[in-house]
């Protein structure tokens, strides 16, 4: 069951959402490039993310929740740098 419903990025995915996932990892200071193929790399960085963040489902797949704590944390990250 997923946790929220949406948008799930997974292996074999390509295009602006998987490159846009893929930039926000490296943002947050994943050592990954933007190809726009969800790849190998991008699976195995997802599940580290989620093994950090949300042990409760690491599958790989960047659903909803996944993408809404990346942001979220940059997010605050970002806000943290101002102050």
């Amino acid at each position: 069951e997923p946790i929220l419903a949406g948008p799930v990025l997974r292996p074999g995915d390509s295009g602006a959402a998987v490159s846009e996932l893929q930039q926000q990892l490296a943002e947050y200071g994943y050592g990954i490039s933007v190809s726009g193929a969800y790849c190998d790399v991008t699976r195995d960085v997802v599940t580290a993310f989620q093994r950090h963040f949300r042990p409760q489902q690491v599958d790989g797949a960047a659903d909803i929740s996944t993408l809404t704590t990346l942001r979220r944390l940059i997010a605050a990250r970002d806000r943290s740098d101002e102050a």
